[in-house]
């Protein structure tokens, strides 16, 4: 909903009188009608009582000033039906939340994207948002935090290369499989760069990269746009907020762009999202968005290649007519053809897992998670699945800086009848969670070994620091939540887990 500044103003004072004042609970209900913001049966009590108790974590939640003097001057106090003051219970948080355009996902301190880009954004436009940027983080924030994303129209999230983003990998990956509305930012690791600010180590640094194109590829194999700059995908956020494109639409304009009876159309939706403003023409960088929708092509320098000489000083004046655009998509096709042909041979050697499975059959169970602590597998898993007389495959353990969400093994994890993912406490485990957050949201019969990284734990012969065991434990607390939520059971211990998963293999076969 958009808050407009004079309305919600002309109702506080026609129901209250001055903005110092505060609003008797009896009032309430009347001017939350007169805003158009409230319409749910359930008590303005419980209402204020659920911004009570999260306001004092920091500003989650955008509201108009007025109604936010009267959350801040809320009571303390809790009374009885007789009006006594009565001792503060534990309560389970009211089921009434604000439902709000935009959820701000992804990094959070050290990073200021969120008050420096994205707030002032949102705010000049009148869209509403959700922040959970806090000072310090605590377990009882994911419910609160759950609700909600659960509520908001768009899921902006931006993975700063300043932090590891473990919860917010985890996040992008589930909300890719179950198809929400997802606009994603990736800023991509470099060497010698601080993290959470520590220097980290040559394997902590691949496994971040690893872990951060295990998620493009996810995001991208269900046809979301990834961005690798804020502005724009602010800027697209609020084109999708319109109800012009869709988050999740260049998998489908993809695949329909190959059919030359609906690709004029296509491109003539595409052009119009862009042109808000019905002006008949776009700019150079709208064009690069346009593009990167319909084909993920991702370098500016691409478009200039195909733009006249003369016009290439002053770029970001150029303005495109529809004619023009769709001439550049189609030469700009043809061209991202003929790279990814040369391209394709070097993919295939990145994302090969030596999988020797007939692709015409299905698979019972499909084994993935920590690789190389290998001793589970082996003295566990191996024997417990070949006693069972199912059908399984294990991922491969190859160390390769590259995705582990590759086409091949996507293709043989979404034919696997259940997928048990094995995340131990020697490993960080950030991109096997993110294949099972990716699942559970796909609906998949997933089922979890978590373990906690302890101060004992080694990965590589490497021991974490404080601030790294607290962030991949974090991601473990949140998946475990996950997984809760969605029915997935979750052990910590291997047996337990593969012994699970035989069962509901077998208990799928018998239906």
């Amino acid at each position: 909903m958009v808050f407009v500044p004079r309305e919600v103003f002309a109702g506080w004072i026609r129901r209250v009188g001055s903005i110092d004042r505060n609003i008797p609970p009896e009032n309430v209900p009347a001017l939350l009608s007169d805003m158009h913001i409230y319409s749910s049966p359930a008590p303005v009590g419980e209402m204020l009582q659920c911004a009570k108790e999260a306001a004092p974590r920091g500003p989650h939640i955008h509201y108009p000033s007025p109604v936010k003097k009267t959350h801040d001057r809320a009571t303390s106090r809790q009374l009885s039906k007789n009006g006594d003051d009565k001792s503060r219970r534990p309560r389970k948080m009211s089921k009434f939340y604000v439902k709000h355009d935009v959820f701000l996902g992804g990094s959070c301190n050290p990073t200021t994207w969120r008050h420096d880009v994205a707030i002032p954004f949102f705010e000049s436009r009148g869209i509403s948002f959700f922040n959970p940027q806090v000072a310090e983080w605590s377990p009882d924030l994911v419910e609160v935090e759950h609700n909600a994303k659960e509520k908001a129209s768009v899921l902006l999230y931006v993975l700063d290369r300043r932090t590891r983003n473990v919860v917010g990998i985890l996040e992008a990956a589930y909300f890719a499989g179950s198809k929400r509305n997802l606009v994603l930012v990736l800023d991509t690791y470099r060497k010698q760069e601080l993290v959470a600010g520590e220097t980290i180590s040559q394997n902590e640094y691949e496994e971040l990269l690893c872990g951060q194109a295990t998620l493009k590829d996810l995001v991208q194999h269900c046809g979301y746009v990834v961005f690798d700059r804020i502005h724009e995908a602010i800027d697209w956020t609020a084109k999708v907020l319109e109800g012009k494109p869709r988050g999740r639409c260049n998998a489908t304009i993809r695949n329909s762009m190959n059919n030359e009876e609906n690709r004029l159309q296509l491109l003539r939706e595409t052009f119009d999202a862009i042109d808000a403003n019905k002006r008949g023409e776009i700019d150079l960088s709208d064009v690069y968005m346009a593009y990167q929708i319909l084909s993920k092509k991702k370098s500016v320098e691409d478009l200039r290649k195909i733009i006249s000489p003369e016009k290439r000083s002053n770029p970001e004046h150029m303005k495109i007519d529809f004619e023009k655009f769709c001439s550049m998509m189609i030469q700009l096709k043809e061209d991202s053809e003929s790279v990814q042909r040369n391209h394709n041979e070097r993919i295939k050697r990145c994302c090969s897992r030596n999988l020797r499975v007939d692709n015409g059959s299905a698979i019972d169970i499909y084994v993935g998670g920590s690789c190389y602590d290998v001793e589970w597998k082996r003295d566990i898993a191996v024997p417990m699945l070949k006693k069972s007389g199912l059908k399984y495959q294990l991922n491969d353990c190859r160390k390769v800086q590259c995705s582990r969400a590759c086409s091949k093994e996507l293709q043989v994890m979404d034919k696997s009848k259940v997928l048990v993912f094995i995340i131990t406490g020697n490993t960080r485990g950030l991109e096997s969670m993110a294949l099972a957050s990716y699942y559970i949201g796909k609906g998949k019969q997933v089922v979890l070994c978590i373990q906690e990284v302890t101060e004992t734990s080694t990965v590589f012969d490497e021991n974490l620091s404080k601030l790294a065991r607290n962030d991949y434990n974090r991601g473990r607390v949140y998946l475990k939540d996950l997984a809760k939520r969605c029915g997935v059971t979750v052990t910590d211990n291997v047996p337990d887990a593969i012994q699970a998963a035989v069962e509901k293999s077998a208990a799928r076969a018998a239906r």
